[in-house]
Formats: structure tokens, sequence, C-alpha cells
């Protein structure tokens, strides 16, 4: 029989079906995690590695440098540039390293190198002319009132020859010297340009030509000379290895090439130096003979 809504009462339960045996059935707990599975880390993940936002990654040789970049800035106007010079030179001389370099490259300009290879120059001429002049004062002396004006005009004229040939061997000995190293640099992979090389070389070598310049002066005091050539000496071993570091933060090289393109061409004036000392002393010593 019907049930009929209207006539109120329970209503009937229907009848449940029968589970079907082909289910499968609800586990009432959740499966087992897979034993295998790298369990999960409750910290999160550890703190990644920041970039330094002051140093960015550069390259020099194809490699990952650990300098920047130079700071292609528009170059000093002459006069800051010769204030600025002192420091320049404390700070490659007391901190050497090609990143110190590269960092001044955006000064680069000829006229700054131009005053400072006329400078050195000019004072050394100046220099040479009269310490040339005070070491013959007492050769003069000695000699017989006759001749004494002849042998002063000579010495001047010799002095003045040497000083003239101390002003151009000074500043075009930079010059070859550089170039040299800047077409080795070139074989290498080298990146800087001629000026680069020149003014970062410039500053390499204003240490050195200060050195030799105050030696120049205080080695005319007896028995100070050899203390002098000492310093000298090892102010000249230095220059050597700032003109590396300055190869490498001009023509972004790494240290071996840069090291090769530096001391080739040292190496190889200096030899041509000894030779053409000792074809000199052979010459004055066979003179001597043939006068005897």
């Amino acid at each position: 029989m019907s049930w009929d809504p209207n006539q109120g009462g329970q209503v009937p339960q229907q009848p449940t079906p029968p589970p079907n045996p082909y289910e499968t059935p609800v586990s009432p707990t959740p499966p087992p995690a897979n034993p295998y599975q790298p369990p999960v880390n409750p910290y999160g993940p550890g703190p990644q590695p920041s970039t330094n936002p002051y140093m960015p990654p550069t390259s020099y040789g194809w490699q990952p440098g650990t300098y920047p970049p130079p700071v292609m800035a528009a170059p000093l106007p002459l006069g800051q540039a010769l204030r600025e010079l002192p420091g320049q030179y404390l700070r490659v001389a007391s901190r050497p390293s090609a990143e110190t370099f590269a960092q001044e490259l955006g000064k680069a300009s000829w006229d700054i190198i131009w005053v400072q290879l006329l400078g050195f120059a000019a004072l050394f001429a100046i220099i040479t002319f009269f310490t040339r002049l005070a070491t013959s004062a007492l050769l003069v002396s000695i000699l017989p009132s006759a001749y004494i004006s002849l042998i002063a005009s000579a010495n001047v004229a010799s002095s003045l020859l040497s000083s003239l040939i101390y002003f151009v061997s000074l500043i075009g000995g930079f010059f070859i010297l550089q170039g040299l190293i800047y077409l080795l640099a070139k074989a290498f992979n080298g990146q800087g340009n001629f000026l680069q090389q020149c003014y970062s070389g410039m500053l390499a070598y204003g240490p050195l030509l200060t050195i030799l310049l105050a030696g120049s002066i205080i080695g005319i005091i007896p028995f100070v000379n050899i203390l002098v050539l000492i310093v000298e000496l090892i102010a000249s071993i230095y220059a050597i290895v700032l003109l590396v570091f300055a190869t490498m933060g001009s023509q972004r090289l790494p240290g071996g090439p840069a090291s090769a393109a530096v001391l080739i061409p040292v190496g190889g004036l200096m030899l041509l130096a000894c030779c053409g000392l000792l074809g000199l002393v052979a010459l004055i010593a066979a003179a001597v003979r043939t006068s005897y």
C-alpha cells in the first residue's frame, strides 16, 4: 500500500540496499607515507646568497673577473687631474691590484700623460745637468789655468748634451715599452686601448720616477749614494710588479698573459742595454790599448 502525505504519521523507511561486493572499501585511516620520499624541511628553504650591488660581475681574458670594469666617465680637467695625481700614486703603490688600476681608467686622457712625462723628463734633465757640473767642478779646479776655460766650456756642452739625451730617452723609452706591451697584450686577447695602457703605465711609473728623482738629489751626499742605489733597485723591481697589475687592469688580462706581456719587452730592453754597455766598455778598452 502507498503512503499518502496528507494522512500524517512517520515516513516509512526505505530498505537499505545490500553492499556491492565489487566496490573498493573506504579505509577509515589514510594510507601510510612513502618511506622513500625525502622528508619535508620544517624550517623552510635556506638563505639564498645575495649579490653585491657594488661589485657587478665582470670578466677579463674571457674568465670571471674579481674587479669592476673601468668607469667610462669623462676625463678630469687638467688642473683637477694634477691635484689628484699624488693620491693616485699613493693608492696604486699602497694597494697594488688590477682592480685599483681598473678603477682609475675612467680618468684616462692624453693631456695628463704628456704633462707627467714632460714634467719628469724636464726635472731629470735639469738635475742631470747640474749634477754633472758639480761632479766635474773638482777636476776643473785642479787643472792649469790655461785649460780651465776650455774644459769648463766642454763640460757645460757635455752636460747639456747628457740632459737632452736623458730628456728624449725617458719620453721615447716610455712609448716604446708601452707600445711593445700593448702589442703583446693584444696577442693575448687584451681588450683595452693604447690610451688606457699608457695611462695605467704612467700611474705605475709615477712612484718610481718620484723615488728616482729624490734619489738623484740625495745621491750627491757622500756615503749615501750606496743606500740610494739599493732603494732605487727595489723601487725598480716594484715598478715592474705595478706594471703587470696595470696591464691586467687596462687590458682585462689574467696574471699569466699580463706578466708575459710585461716581462718579455722589459727583459729584451735590459738585454739590449747590457749589450750596448758592454760594447761601449770594449770600445773604450780598445782605445786605451791603442793609445799605449
